[in-house]
């Protein structure tokens, strides 16, 4: 009952809808506080992996288990990732033009993609598993 609740069609809009605010404000917003205090070289490009990977699997989600959907799995997923890639790719080219306080970086696009990437290989491993829950909702 839950995991169908959690999977339908209006609350997978919000909680993508939600979540691209939540990137958008990421990466445009001064961030004065740094809340994860690392000094870690390279620990910003982890957070964007994570960020991405989440991304794609949230975008993913709602088109895969909407009820009207009759698209096959593997457009789901390519959608999902031309987007999300597509969406990183503004906002550091917006963190260029639009901030003073943030540069645009190759290794934030790299770091970006691999998640996307990462999400790809994570979905395609559960593809079954994932047709046949939505075939039962």
């Amino acid at each position: 009952m839950i995991i169908k609740t959690l999977l339908e069609r209006k609350f997978l809009a919000i909680l993508a809808l939600l979540y691209t605010g939540l990137i958008t404000w990421a990466s445009l917003a001064r961030i004065i506080i740094n809340p994860i205090n690392f000094n870690i070289k390279g620990s910003d490009k982890i957070a964007h992996f994570l960020a991405y990977f989440i991304f794609t699997l949230v975008w993913f989600m709602f088109w895969f288990f909407s009820k009207k959907s009759t698209t096959k799995f593997s457009k789901h997923l390519v959608k999902a990732s031309v987007i999300c890639f597509c969406y990183g790719l503004l906002m550091e080219v917006l963190q260029g033009l639009l901030t003073t306080y943030r540069s645009s970086e190759w290794f934030d696009v790299l770091a970006n993609t691999s998640g996307i990437i990462f999400a790809v290989i994570i979905l395609k491993l559960i593809e079954n598993k994932l047709i046949i829950i939505r075939e039962r909702l």
